[in-house]
């Protein structure tokens, strides 16, 4: 007689839940699993509560819609499985600016997650280094090559590209750091690019292209 699987999970935030939901649909049936939370409330970081007499998220208040690579994020693939797709809606998105200097000042347009594709329209925040974005004669990266998405725009644009643009746009998507995070994990699209484009500003405009967006299309969701 087989013995019956029982499962904890010891957390329960996102990570736990999700990790629960996927034994249930993988685990042979009649699996016991049972999510443990000290906190007393579920959700962990994603979290509802209020500020100044209205609510407020205290963790992430939405996801995006698209992945890196111009398909449905992994979040909307979860929120599907719930059974939840027709209680997605879109935050409405004023001008979206960085904190400059003691000021606020708008997000450049052109960016890929921060990365410039047109150097002109990023003066106002960072001073990129154009001189040292030239063609080497041969693609940015091996066929297999991979590198942190910091260092190779570093090289390329400078620091205050990476520190003033990247660094707040990339982190606010995967809590890291540029300097610390993968160029073919999180930016596949200009990993797949840099592979045959000679310059960084060449890669950028070839990524753009081959994920266009439809006017309209909402990036991020929520429920």
């Amino acid at each position: 007689m087989a013995t019956r699987w029982r499962v904890a999970v010891v957390g329960g935030g996102i990570t736990g839940l999700a990790a629960a939901l996927r034994l249930r649909d993988r685990a042979p049936e009649g699996t016991e699993i049972t999510v443990y939370e000290q906190s007393g409330a579920l959700g962990g970081k994603l979290r509802t509560g209020e500020l100044a007499g209205g609510p407020v998220e205290f963790g992430a208040e939405s996801f995006l819609m698209r992945d890196p690579a111009g398909g449905e994020s992994a979040a909307v693939t979860l929120v599907r499985r719930l059974g939840l797709a027709d209680r997605i809606v879109h935050p409405t998105v004023g001008q979206a600016a960085l904190a400059v200097d003691g000021g606020l000042r708008p997000i450049p347009g052109g960016t890929l997650v921060g990365v410039p594709g047109d150097l002109a329209k990023v003066t106002a925040v960072a001073r990129p280094t154009p001189e040292a974005d030239h063609d080497g004669g041969r693609p940015l990266l091996g066929p297999d090559e991979d590198v942190a998405v910091g260092a190779l725009v570093r090289a390329r644009f400078g620091d205050e590209v990476v520190d003033r643009l990247v660094d707040p746009m990339l982190g606010g998507v995967y809590a890291g750091r540029a300097d610390d995070l993968s160029l073919a994990t999180t930016m596949p699209a200009l990993a797949r690019a840099a592979r045959t484009e000679h310059t960084l500003l060449g890669a950028v405009r070839a990524a753009q292209a081959a994920t266009p967006r439809a006017p309209g299309e909402p990036v991020f969701g929520t429920l």
